[in-house]
């Protein structure tokens, strides 16, 4: 007795129950069309005069309170 067809048999039903996909067919949805923004306007062409910074604070006089 020849085993060779059985095994090629048994290969081919099994590669074939392996591929495809499982559960109900369904139909593909139909892609939902996605709105574009509007484009943003364009900055204004004149700028703002700079101002200067605040100077900083004047440390307290007297030392760190960290001396200990």
């Amino acid at each position: 007795m020849n085993a060779k067809p059985i095994v090629s048999a048994v290969a081919t039903a099994l590669l074939l129950a392996a591929c495809g996909n499982k559960g109900p067919l369904v139909m593909p949805q139909k892609p939902v069309p996605v709105e574009q923004p509007a484009p943003a306007a364009p900055a204004p062409a004149t700028e703002a005069p700079a101002q200067p910074a605040e100077p900083l604070p004047a440390p307290p006089a007297g030392g760190d309170a960290s001396d200990g």
